[in-house]
């Protein structure tokens, strides 16, 4: 898929925020039994997308974006888009993995955000080819909603905490209820779950094992060959095992496992595309970074937490739960 350099001063608004109203043309809709109504800013080319990398100039940020899905254009892309690195002019960052609205308008041939003096346009003839599938669909951004005078929100029972130090409000509170009602993950004898704390490799794998094998496979498989650091009668063994004997995992080039390293995001992905056999884009294969075909086709699928915001960052027990979750769940 060819990548399409677009440069914008762009307007954003994030899924599940709240859009701030512009003085524009809007479509919307009005709920007469809930006695609201809700807009989206009209425009002629609508974006989702995630950004996966970043690239600081002296002047501006020039984000490496997964296309999920475009209304009027074509999906399962990458552009580049350059924004000012100045809120002053007009300036955005986009957040990291966290699936984004663009609204971009045309005039005249171009296409501009139309909301700030200095934005920059883009020729329409770079995007020709994003202008064949269109496929009715509206946005799924979360729209600004006006309550009726009697409408008000139910309020938020508290619930019984999955595990003691997870409390209802947690960031990954449903993708930690969700491991641990699937029996992936029990969490420890105190009964914590330790969300923020870091994954190691054997642990990481133990758990993705866990979601994709039975425990009768895990114990059956035998290997007198593992890795030079990782012995039969470690805890371990059997998961690492069955992920080395279906390529779910890889070793070092000097033959270790290395189970006591914490994992990183961009590991963590390889490791989760393998085991799930989740498909990559041939075309990323290509590219000269390793981590990238995993990264870019975890984000397709929207199997990156919100949290993400580099490859070697290191992976938390939460964010783990977040990313089975987002993977076994579809979402």
């Amino acid at each position: 898929m060819r990548k399409f350099p677009l440069i914008f001063i762009l307007l954003l608004s994030a899924l599940a925020t709240p859009q701030e109203v512009f003085a524009c043309s809007c479509i919307g809709f009005t709920d007469t039994e809930e006695q609201h109504t809700a807009s989206y800013s009209n425009a002629d080319l609508i974006i989702q997308g995630s950004a996966i990398s970043v690239t600081e100039k002296s002047m501006s940020l020039v984000y490496n974006v997964s296309v999920e899905k475009v209304w009027k254009g074509q999906a399962d892309a990458y552009i580049e888009i350059e924004t000012a690195n100045n809120s002053a002019a007009c300036g955005i960052q986009l957040p990291p993995n966290e699936s984004t609205i663009i609204f971009i308008n045309t005039n005249d041939g171009t296409y501009h955000t139309g909301l700030c003096s200095g934005t920059t346009a883009v020729d329409i003839a770079d995007l020709a080819i994003w202008l064949d599938n269109h496929d009715g669909t509206e946005p799924e951004a979360e729209p600004e909603v006006i309550a009726g005078p009697e409408h008000e929100e139910d309020p938020v029972e508290e619930e019984n905490r999955v595990f003691d130090d997870v409390p209802p409000n947690h960031p990954n509170v449903k993708a930690i209820t969700f491991v641990r009602n699937e029996g992936i993950v029990s969490g420890y004898k105190d009964g914590t779950f330790r969300p923020n704390q870091t994954i190691n490799r054997a642990e990481f794998t133990k758990i993705i094992i866990t979601a994709n094998f039975t425990q009768e496979a895990t114990d059956n498989c035998e290997s007198q060959d593992l890795f030079s650091d990782v012995h039969q009668s470690d805890w371990y063994a059997d998961y690492v095992c069955i992920g080395k004997n279906d390529n779910v995992i890889d070793g070092y080039d000097d033959g270790t496992f290395r189970p006591s390293n914490p994992v990183n995001f961009a590991e963590a992905a390889k490791i989760v595309i393998n085991a799930f056999a989740i498909k990559t884009n041939p075309e990323d294969q290509q590219l000269s970074v390793w981590w990238k075909p995993y990264v870019f086709a975890m984000s397709r699928i929207g199997g990156l937490p919100p949290s993400f915001t580099d490859p070697n960052q290191l992976l938390t027990r939460g964010e783990m739960a977040e990313i089975i979750y987002r993977v076994m769940t579809g979402m």
